[in-house]
């Protein structure tokens, strides 16, 4: 592992690592086309899913220890804790949508594991653990600085979801909130990256099992959004309850410090 010791050649590595892990997602379908495998398939998806998990792995331990690489990305953190308490939070969704809307019996198997689970996986390990993680854990910026790369970057990957500028902008503004949120959590459960990860793969998951106003974009509809605010309060008083029960404080780190 490389050594830095200036605060600022930490905060470039952590900009460089992320520009060059945001390249390689990009181009991933390179280890698909390697083995002459389609892209779609399960085994293609899974294939894709674990060069880039291989690609952070191998960057992370450029300046992390061997030992400490998968405490610091959180994925040594309690799998079961983690998807308890995502399940928990994600409660109203799943009750209000069969409610409000109908069960897509058009979903299949595939769409799921691609577009909930493995999306749900890739974008916490990469947004979170991963670019917000070397600039809040390795190079000691505030919260704000160090959500602020991978919230704008997260958010801009979604704006594809608009049919126009206002509902572009407006999935632009839902996931970048989306990514704020995620970031608290990840920071307030003592980095378990399973929490947003299950957050972030149920929520999904929601989005393609049920059909409803505003499920076919990520920026929702009226109902839609209403389960996920629900949701979202549901999981800022829990977090603030494990943290009190803890004798501890929510947002007891430096946030504006760069």
């Amino acid at each position: 592992m490389i050594q830095l010791t200036s605060k600022i050649a930490r905060i470039l590595y952590s900009i460089l690592a992320s520009v060059i892990i945001i390249l390689i997602w990009r181009n991933i379908g390179f280890a698909t086309t390697l083995f002459n495998i389609s892209d779609n398939s399960i085994s293609g998806l899974s294939i894709k899913a674990l060069s880039l998990t291989l690609a952070v792995l191998i960057l992370t331990i450029v300046v992390i220890r061997p030992k400490e690489l998968f405490s610091f990305l959180g994925l040594s953190s309690n799998v079961l804790k983690g998807f308890g308490v995502a399940l928990l939070c994600v409660l109203p969704l799943y009750l209000l949508f069969p409610v409000f809307g109908n069960l897509n019996t058009d979903v299949t198997f595939s769409v799921i594991y691609d577009r909930a689970i493995l999306t749900g996986f890739k974008e916490e390990l990469v947004f979170r653990a991963f670019m917000f993680g070397l600039l809040f854990r390795y190079a000691k910026t505030g919260f704000f600085w160090a959500v602020i790369l991978p919230a704008l970057y997260f958010g801009s990957v979604h704006l594809y979801q608009g049919h126009d500028l206002l509902s572009a902008l407006a999935a632009f503004g839902v996931t970048f909130i989306g990514a704020l949120y995620f970031s608290w959590m990840y920071v307030e459960w003592n980095f378990n990256i399973w929490i947003p990860a299950g957050l972030h793969l149920l929520m999904n998951g929601a989005w393609f099992i049920f059909t409803m106003e505003g499920t076919e974009v990520a920026a929702g509809g009226w109902i839609s959004n209403i389960a996920r605010i629900i949701s979202i309060a549901l999981a800022i008083a829990l977090t603030v309850y494990y943290r009190r029960k803890r004798g501890e404080k929510v947002f007891d780190y430096p946030v504006w410090r760069f």
